[in-house]
Order: structure tokens, then C-alpha cells, then sequence
């Protein structure tokens, strides 16, 4: 065989395999196909027991959290839950922005990446990196698409994974949203799974 006709071939199979790989494997897992876009659950619901009735979780009192979670809830555009992969603090102080890589989109957008804007001043701890969160977040209208801040008073909307479960500043929000998944279904219930 030819040096000439040897080197034709090697070309051929080295364009071919490129061709192959950049259409195959290591195509990046992050680009999503198609078939593999993610659909939005419908917007959140909780059934409330009719008022002043006990329900299993515990009387009057426990329906008061469970509303709140339940307006958290219906008031968010969005629901989501992942891990923070990046944080950046502003110099002044005034704001910090996290990167958070959505696992589960429970209500609102399709994105993988999003970023929440949080204000120090505001109440509530900052989001950590490397740390997963079950979000309730309000739309940034002054920002661009797909920026965020946490829906409620002093993040009220933001429940950190602690001990296989999802955990609130305040303890009722917890309870509550324990008591909430409780009712829900299986599909639902997985992706709460912490």
C-alpha cells in the first residue's frame, strides 16, 4: 500500500470517528434533546381540612403553618429543588447571587441553571455552595430570565437538605411541609425525596 493511499485512508477513518463522537458520546450531557426536555408540573395544591377540623397532623394551630406553606407555595413562580454550585458576594455588601443546578423543576421554568439574588439585609441565611435547597421563588423582574429571589419574609421559602429531610429557619415551616408531602402523590413525593 502507497504511503499516498495509506494517508487517504487514515484521514477518512480519523474524519469518520470525529464525526461519530461529536454526533455520539460526547455529545455534552447538558444539552438536553429533545425528547428529554423537562415538563413542569402543574401549579401546587394542598387540601386543607375544612376550619377549625383536626386533620392527622394535628389541629388548628398546624393548619395555620400548613396555609402558609401553602401560600409560599401558590405564590412562587417557581419550585425547584438542586445543589449550589456557585456564590459571589457584591462588594458593598448589598447582594449575594448564588448558582443553583435545578434538579427537579416542581412548578415554574425548565432551565438547568438558575440564579438567586439574595440581600443580606433581609433576613434568613444565604444560600451555601455546595449545599442542596428546596426553593419557593419570586421571578427578579429587574433582571435577566432565569434570576430569582426566594419568595417570603427573611426566606421563608427556602428549606436546606439536613439529616435526609427538608429543613426550614422556622420549625413549623418544616412540620408543615412534612405534613404536605405526606398527602401527596408518589411521582411528587420521590422528587421531594432529600
Amino acid at each position: 500500500m502507497s504511503i499516498k493511499l495509506f494517508g487517504t485512508v487514515l484521514l477518512a477513518v480519523v474524519l469518520l470517528a470525529g464525526g461519530l463522537l461529536l454526533n455520539g458520546p460526547l455529545t455534552p450531557s447538558f444539552a438536553l434533546s429533545p425528547a428529554e426536555q423537562i415538563v413542569p408540573l402543574p401549579p401546587v395544591h394542598l387540601d386543607l381540612p375544612a376550619h377549625g377540623q383536626d386533620d392527622a397532623a394535628g389541629g388548628p394551630a398546624d393548619q395555620g403553618d400548613a396555609a402558609r406553606l401553602l401560600s409560599l407555595m401558590n405564590a412562587a413562580d417557581a419550585v425547584v429543588t438542586g445543589t449550589v454550585i456557585a456564590e459571589a458576594h457584591a462588594l458593598d455588601g448589598n447582594s449575594a447571587v448564588t448558582t443553583l443546578e435545578v434538579r427537579d423543576w416542581l412548578k415554574g421554568g425548565t432551565s438547568r441553571y438558575i440564579r438567586i439574588v439574595q440581600s443580606p439585609n433581609a433576613g434568613g441565611s444565604l444560600l451555601c455552595s455546595g449545599e442542596s435547597y428546596l426553593l419557593m421563588l419570586r421571578a427578579d423582574q429587574t433582571q435577566a430570565p432565569d434570576v430569582y429571589r426566594i419568595a417570603g419574609k427573611a426566606s421563608e421559602g427556602k428549606f436546606a437538605q439536613q439529616d435526609g429531610r427538608w429543613a426550614n429557619d422556622d420549625p413549623l415551616l418544616t412540620t408543615a411541609l412534612q405534613a404536605w408531602s405526606q398527602k401527596q402523590p408518589a411521582a411528587l413525593v420521590k422528587k421531594l425525596a432529600a
